[in-house]
């Protein structure tokens, strides 16, 4: 059993929550709903990031002073577990309409700037609405805290990164001609579990055309045939540490205009992989894709390519903040937001990313590879180890 960033430094939680009170010199207050959103929740990352605290489906807050800490639960069901792994939060259940007054009691005058508004329901918001208000300052000191990993945290990216491998190597056993893809998904998120993830979401596209990011269960209805393209993407958490990789291949010989799709994203992820390297801007990464891409599928009948943004970063959240800023969204819009100057900022060692070029071309397939970047001291780990190449599937193959 993989241990947890608490086993492997019992003290880094406090650190983070000392570095990030010495640096605002005042307190603060961190809003996260629990893992139950999953890739959805961006606050959960936050809260988790200073705690290691999950409250699973519930709402919980942490008031942060320059004294001490204290988290607060929406649940009560939720506290005996914050008690027994937390002591020293000393967790209370409250009910949200009187969480103001706890913290007027930890801080007894003026207003306190909230991490995770953004993310805060409107029944609770109006409880604490005479506290909290709304300032950008502690949200961007606490992202770019965020950006660098402790070697201990690197340390359970990689052990999703071994799930991922392991979960791709259990492929071939269960997508065989006639399987149920739905009890194929079921069956890889369980064994993903079995192996140490916290939770696990798959995609998994197994048509004659791949035509998007398949997830949910009524998304995936049908059975593994002879002939069809298979796009399978991971995304599981261990300890609250994301991991994201994706394969793809084919039940039985590719076809050919498969097979150049998917020399596409392949000469796309290589471009951004040999510009993961410190010292680089990140922008330098993304345009590189960006021109391969353009490149690569000048042939193309670009009219209605579908495509989702080629990466982010990774973290406590499914997406980290300030490297994904770099990676604009296209998915499913007319006209994508412009990126703004300077986004991502400079790589450096500690950071972690995911890459993932992907196409999907109405009439012929989809593409897409993925892959887990760690930037190092002189360039990038690749933590996954499985090959990028085609999976051919298939029990006569």
């Amino acid at each position: 059993m993989t241990q947890t960033l608490r086993q492997n430094d019992p003290g880094l939680y406090q650190r983070r929550r000392d570095a990030l009170v010495a640096e605002l010199g005042r307190p603060v207050l961190v809003f996260g709903m629990g893992s139950a959103l999953g890739a959805g929740s961006k606050s959960h990352g936050a809260l988790r990031y200073l705690t290691g605290w999950d409250g699973h489906e519930s709402a919980s807050l942490l008031v942060l002073t320059q004294t001490g800490a204290r988290l607060i639960c929406a649940s009560p069901f939720m506290v005996p577990l914050a008690a027994e792994t937390l002591p020293e939060l000393d967790p209370v259940y409250l009910p949200p309409d009187r969480w103001a007054g706890l913290i007027r009691d930890h801080i007894p005058a003026g207003t306190v700037e909230l991490i995770g508004l953004d993310e805060l329901p409107m029944g609770i918001a109006r409880h604490l609405h005479p506290v909290i208000r709304e300032d950008d300052t502690a949200s961007a000191v606490l992202d770019r805290m965020r950006v660098i990993k402790e070697p201990a945290a690197l340390e359970l990216h990689r052990a999703g990164a071994a799930i991922c491998d392991a979960i791709f190597a259990r492929l071939p056993s269960v997508l065989t001609v006639g399987a149920s893809v739905a009890d194929a998904q079921r069956d890889l998120e369980s064994f993903a579990v079995s192996q140490g993830a916290d939770a696990c979401r798959m995609w998994l596209t197994i048509r004659p055309q791949a035509d998007r990011p398949r997830y949910w269960p009524e998304e995936t209805q049908g059975f593994v045939g002879a002939g069809d393209q298979v796009l399978v993407g991971i995304a599981l958490t261990v300890d609250g540490h994301w991991a994201h990789g994706i394969r793809m291949g084919a039940v039985g010989q590719m076809r050919p205009d498969h097979a150049r799709l998917l020399d596409i994203v392949a000469v796309c992820l290589r471009a951004g992989l040999d510009h993961a390297r410190p010292g680089l801007p990140l922008t330098d990464l993304v345009d590189a894709m960006e021109d391969t891409f353009r490149a690569g599928t000048l042939s193309l009948d670009r009219h209605d390519l579908q495509r989702f943004r080629f990466g982010h970063g990774l973290g406590m959240s499914y997406e980290d903040p300030i490297l994904t800023d770099a990676f604009v969204q296209s998915f499913g819009v007319k006209a994508p937001a412009k990126r703004p100057d300077g986004a991502g900022g400079i790589l450096a060692p500690g950071m972690v990313l995911e890459l993932h070029p992907n196409l999907f071309l109405p009439g012929v397939g989809g593409a897409a590879l993925g892959e887990m970047v760690i930037i190092g001291e002189t360039g990038a780990e690749t933590p996954i180890t499985t090959p990028l190449t085609p999976i051919l599937f298939g029990s006569d193959y």
